[in-house]
């Protein structure tokens, strides 16, 4: 019986301020386990709540990696190899860098693995596992394996299931990293097939939270409201990503409630109407701004709002400016990142054109969104990290956290509370890190 171990790698010595209070059930290792016949043997590790035995033994390792995780995903690779076991590498940084990961693997998938992953294993078996494995087509998601929930450890579902109705994203935002891994098409699966995988998930965990992988849960609406009526009769809670586009759809949002939505992570990325358009996602209106907001919270639905700072339209006062915007609209639970360029987006591709890339975007380690990896045009990389540090801290404040609490509505705000206040000891961390006190007091953002 021949033995895979799969690894779903994380580097646990980074400093992430964003780290979840809960084990994550991760799909990917578990999705690709299911491809394998019944002969093979599967151990899967999650890094992200064990090490992995380094001396354990495997005919086959197969390794997913995110960028920020690479760099450590091509060290186990090394080391596996040493030891004489080919290893198969794949995920996110892979297939932007294909070229680069197989100089730590034997081969790589570029993309999702579905179609290609029997002509991969029969060259494995012929001993000619080797070189990049490109699917010519997307694959079907009708009738795809269900995934071996059977493998995760108890921690990961003790609080929460994921799983996944679609896949992709309609829209083709510079920043994002989604389409050029998923393609420029937004598939979806079968809602029965949903729906079995989720009561597949429940057979082995009490909890009724769910959290949807998908990239954008609303983006078909019809397709949306028919998996959101399923759901009903199921009584769970949930949350996932979605963008503003499903304000626009009073049903939609009215189901999206019903069915137990309960936090919604939305990607506002500006307030600037300019950086919008400039990054490809003009269909967001930024004087519609709290409408949307406002839409989601007359459904009783957490907002988990994402700002990105450092675009190209951003002057010092964007800090200040996008903060008072949070604190009076309510928005429960902020989320700042910088801009950052990813391999293979059309923003990286920009910035290298323009020059722009600092000598820091050489290192993979730093592409967690906290670090200024390129020239901003109106402030220095100094006073951008500075801002964004500052607004961090600002919304991490108690004061701050209970104010946004006030002016939100009271639908679901244990729930809010306790999201604030699990990143908020990670985020402090990493702010006393990278803002020592010999620099000073964070103060001067707020007052430029």
């Amino acid at each position: 019986m021949p033995k895979v171990l799969l690894i779903n790698a994380i580097d646990k010595s980074l400093l992430l301020a964003e780290q979840p209070p809960f084990a994550f059930p991760v799909l990917n290792i578990i999705t690709v386990a299911a491809l394998f016949p019944p002969e093979w043997k599967i151990e899967v590790i999650d890094e992200a709540i064990e090490a992995v035995n380094l001396d354990t033994d495997a005919n086959l390792v197969g390794i997913s990696t995110l960028t920020l995780d690479a760099t450590h995903a091509y060290e186990l690779a090394d080391h596996f190899r040493h030891r004489k076991m080919p290893v198969l590498m794949g995920g996110m940084h892979p297939t932007a860098m294909p070229e680069e990961a197989l100089q730590h693997a034997d081969a790589v998938v570029v993309g999702e693995a579905e179609e290609i992953f029997n002509r991969i294993l029969s060259d494995f078996k012929a001993d000619r596992m080797k070189g990049t494995y490109r699917s010519e087509k997307l694959p079907d998601l009708h009738r795809l394996p269900r995934p071996r929930y059977d493998l995760l450890r108890t921690k990961h579902r003790s609080i929460l299931h994921s799983v996944q109705a679609t896949r992709g994203c309609p829209h083709d935002c510079e920043f994002c990293s989604v389409t050029p891994f998923f393609g420029h098409q937004y598939r979806l699966r079968p809602v029965k097939e949903v729906i079995a995988d989720l009561e597949t998930s429940f057979m082995e965990a009490r909890s009724r939270t769910v959290f949807f992988v998908d990239d954008n849960i609303g983006g078909r609406a019809e397709y949306a409201k028919e998996l959101f009526r399923a759901l009903i009769p199921l009584k769970i809670k949930w949350g996932s990503f979605a963008s503003v586009a499903m304000t626009r759809d009073r049903e939609l949002m009215r189901l999206a409630s019903e069915s137990g939505c309960i936090a919604l992570f939305i990607g506002f990325e500006s307030l600037s109407q300019a950086n919008l358009d400039a990054l490809h996602k003009s269909w967001v209106r930024a004087d519609h701004m709290r409408e949307y907001v406002n839409l989601f919270h007359d459904n009783g639905i957490i907002v988990e709002g994402a700002f990105i700072f450092g675009h190209d339209g951003d002057h010092k006062d964007i800090f200040r400016k996008t903060v008072d915007f949070i604190q009076e609209t309510g928005i429960q639970v902020p989320v700042f990142g910088l801009l950052t360029p990813y391999p293979a987006t059309k923003l990286r591709t920009r910035l290298e054109k323009e020059g722009r890339l600092l000598p820091e975007a050489k290192d993979w380690r730093l592409y967690d969104g906290s670090h200024v990896l390129f020239k901003p045009i109106h402030m220095a990389p100094e006073e951008l990290e500075e801002g964004f540090l500052w607004a961090r801290k600002y919304c991490a404040a108690p004061r701050t956290i209970f104010g946004r609490m006030f002016r939100a509505p009271k639908a679901h705000w244990l729930t809010a509370l306790g999201l604030n206040f699990s990143m908020r000891a990670g985020r402090m961390r990493q702010i006393k890190e990278r803002w020592p006190r010999s620099k000073g007091r964070l103060i001067r953002p707020g007052t430029w």
